[in-house]
Order: C-alpha cells, then structure tokens, then sequence
C-alpha cells in the first residue's frame, strides 16, 4: 500500500480556500458547531477522535466552523513559535479534511463574538472554564473535553 508524503505547507496557505460565510448563514445547517481556538488543538495535544466524539454526541448531521478571529490567532501562534506551533500542520489539515468553513468576523477578541451572537441552534466547542460557564449561564450548549480523554455536551 503506497502512503502518502506529508506535503510541508504553511498554516496560511492551507486555510485561503475555506469558505467565508455570515454568521446568519450558518442557521440554516442541521447542527452548527463553532469550535474556539483552544478546541482545535484537543484533537492533537491529547488524542482524542473529535469528530467520532461529536457525531457520538449530536450525531452525523453537523458542519464546523472557526472565527476570521481565530484563523488570526493560529497565525500568530504559528510566527510566534509557541509550545502548540507544532500542531499547526495537523490543524490545517482538519480544517480542510472536515471542510471548516469561516464565519467573517471584524472583531479580534473571539470570546466576545462567541457570547455575542450565541443562538439556541449553535453549539460552542470550547476548553475554556470562563467562556464555558458564560455560554452555559445563557442557556446554551457546550461540547469541550473531560478527564483528557473524551469529549461531554451540556
């Protein structure tokens, strides 16, 4: 069986072709799922099948999604050099693989826009404890991780 090669490409250049959107737009799916920039290092940091997790968890019928803000956000942590950079071309390759699409965005801070549009539709995927408890004390769902090894709905 021929394998093949890791091809060696920037973050930024793996992620031009995402399709760009409206927040709005994204009602019109099945079950929308906005994952924060923590979350999409769960996957990587500590081997958990994300997308097995959530089609466990909210079933087949979904689509993902990132902030412009956050695709901002991989790219400072890509120049940076920080502790997750290398995880960089994995994610690249889960955004494309699952087909991400970008919600456009004009603010920089993403937990603000997170907790500014949240709709009863939407579902936050997210390890942040502060963002969690805000999103949670709105009534509104979260998927993020326990016990380092699965992934939990509330």
């Amino acid at each position: 069986m021929k394998t093949e090669k890791f091809q060696k490409i920037n973050f930024e250049t793996r992620t031009q072709n995402l399709e760009k959107i409206e927040f709005n737009d994204i009602l019109k799916d099945v079950r929308p799922i906005i994952f924060d920039t923590n979350f999409l290092f769960v996957t990587f940091e500590f081997r958990i099948d994300v997308l097995y997790e959530i089609e466990r968890l909210v079933g087949k019928h979904h689509t993902f999604y990132i902030y412009e803000g956050t695709i901002s956000e991989l790219l400072n942590i890509e120049r940076k050099g920080a502790k997750n950079k290398k995880f960089m071309p994995l994610i690249a390759t889960m955004l494309d693989k699952y087909n991400f699409k970008i919600i456009k965005s004009d603010q920089k801070y993403i937990d603000d826009q997170l907790i500014e549009n949240l709709n009863k539709k939407v579902i936050i995927a997210t390890n942040d404890k502060e963002l969690r408890h805000k999103i949670w004390d709105s009534a509104h769902q979260v998927i993020y991780m326990r016990q380092t090894s699965y992934l939990e709905l509330k």
